[in-house]
């Protein structure tokens, strides 16, 4: 059936933005490899969305008779598990698929949450580290022996 076919795709692409969040997590999070992450996101984005375009006329060649207004993936998969018994491993991979995107972008959101804590400890130490140096400045006297004492 034409439509496993793009199911699966969907929980490839699932999977593929899952196993992206964990590789960002590994590498330690540096900006390089956040905005590969982005870039990835936005690409598997885009296919996501042809895809979902593709699975609802799949379902409306499958079953004419049905009208569909499926405006998100969850709705669509919802719908063919109920048309299509038959799909509905393929379903359930696709639903366990996003609840893994969810729970590796909320790990991806906390690891930037320490990160952000930790570059802010790192400015206040460098702050404290100026304000140290500038005990130690000399004053400059840019004024003549003259001037200082009219005033």
């Amino acid at each position: 059936m034409a439509m496993a076919g793009k199911i699966a795709a969907l929980t490839k692409a699932y999977q593929r933005l899952s196993t992206a969040n964990q590789k960002f997590i590994e590498q330690g999070g540096s900006l390089e490899s956040f905005k590969n992450l982005i870039e990835q996101r936005d690409l598997v984005m885009e296919d996501l969305a042809v895809l979902t375009q593709e699975l609802v006329k799949a379902m409306e060649n499958s079953f004419p008779d049905h009208p569909f207004s499926c405006n998100s993936i969850a709705e669509a998969v919802r719908t063919i598990s109920v048309l299509a018994p038959q799909l509905e491993t393929d379903c359930n991979q696709v639903r366990h698929a996003l609840k893994e995107l969810v729970d590796s972008d909320k790990a991806v959101e906390t690891h930037i949450a320490g990160l952000k804590d930790e570059i802010k400890a790192e400015i206040g130490r460098i702050r404290q580290g100026s304000r140290g140096l500038k005990g130690y400045r000399q004053n400059q006297n840019y004024g003549s022996c003259f001037i200082n004492k009219v005033k």
